[in-house]
């Protein structure tokens, strides 16, 4: 997996991935995410060291799923969404404000990747997540121009380990299949979501 998430961000090799929902006025968990997170997947009966976790204040419940297949390759993308936070990308830094609404992405393929293909994918759903923001009309709550996010998105890509059978992709462009499926998938997820959040 690659993620900037709270647990166990960055390349991680695990079991569970998770978009855990916290209260919006929940300051213990903000202030302490990674302790939080590992608390709660503890509790699930999973090792957190074989876990990635992401939060969020969006509701779990509202979650989004698109998959996108073809040419025998699938892509699945999971999106949850809250709009509170709502910012373009450039606007001036809220350091203090930071609000829980936020746009998580999981976007999961059956395909194993290089580490420069898994950056690549998590590339594609950012764009394709900006994109959905963008064609939803979302505004900014800081400058109140066109969102490109929130202030406190996360996404997670997931493929499996490569093994000496299954071939790791090189690249995950939008000039490849599987670049394509991750852009359909996640833009296809968020829009859901975004619309749901409304």
């Amino acid at each position: 997996m690659l993620s900037w998430a709270p647990l166990n961000g960055g390349f991680h090799v695990a079991r569970a991935l998770a978009n855990h929902q916290i209260d919006l006025d929940d300051r213990r968990a903000a202030a302490e995410p990674r302790s939080h997170l590992a608390r709660v997947v503890r509790q699930e009966g999973l090792n957190p060291q074989q876990a990635v976790a992401m939060m969020t204040g969006a509701k779990v419940a509202r979650a989004c799923y698109a998959v996108a297949e073809g040419g025998g390759v699938t892509v699945g993308a999971w999106c949850t969404a809250g709009l509170s936070n709502a910012m373009r990308v450039g606007d001036a830094a809220t350091y203090s404000s930071a609000h829980a609404g936020t746009i998580n992405l999981i976007v999961v393929a059956d395909r194993p990747m290089t580490g420069a293909a898994m950056v690549e994918a998590l590339q594609l759903a950012a764009e394709a997540r900006t994109l959905a923001v963008v064609e939803a009309g979302v505004k900014s709550t800081r400058s109140g121009l066109s969102a490109t996010g929130t202030g406190t998105d996360c996404i997670a890509v997931a493929a499996p380990v490569r093994t000496p059978a299954r071939r790791a992709e090189r690249y995950c462009g939008m000039h490849t299949l599987l670049g394509e499926l991750i852009g359909r998938a996640v833009r296809e997820s968020c829009t859901q979501a975004i619309r749901r959040a409304r």
